[in-house]
């Protein structure tokens, strides 16, 4: 029963890695905030530490993400509002949850304002 249950992680981690991870990155998207990914997390390793990065080492923003979770073909989203430091990074969350089935996560940069 343990290599039925081993055999099936691997096959769910094969695909999964298959799956893009949603970076949004600064000079596509015009903002001077981008979403990174950097080193493993979740289940098996197959998430993406994701951060919030600002490339403006001279202002700090007002930045609105849409997050979106995705678990079983359903969709829920919601609106986060972060505040990040001028040429700050700021941790958002893994792109994979720890439990099966899966959660796949993504964040995307909604609007950005510089703050005072």
């Amino acid at each position: 029963m343990k290599s039925y249950f081993r055999f099936t992680a691997l096959l769910l981690s094969t695909f999964v890695l298959c799956l893009p991870v949603h970076v949004t990155a600064a000079d596509d998207s015009g903002f001077m905030n981008s979403v990174t990914e950097s080193g493993q997390c979740g289940h098996e390793g197959v998430g993406k530490l994701m951060f919030l990065s600002n490339s403006d080492k001279a202002n700090g923003y007002e930045v609105t993400l849409k997050a979106t979770a995705t678990h079983e073909g359903k969709s829920d989203e919601k609106m986060e509002s972060h505040s990040i430091k001028a040429g700050g990074k700021e941790h958002l969350g893994c792109s994979f949850s720890d439990i099966m089935p899966l959660t796949h996560y993504t964040w995307e940069i909604v609007s950005e304002t510089k703050s005072p």
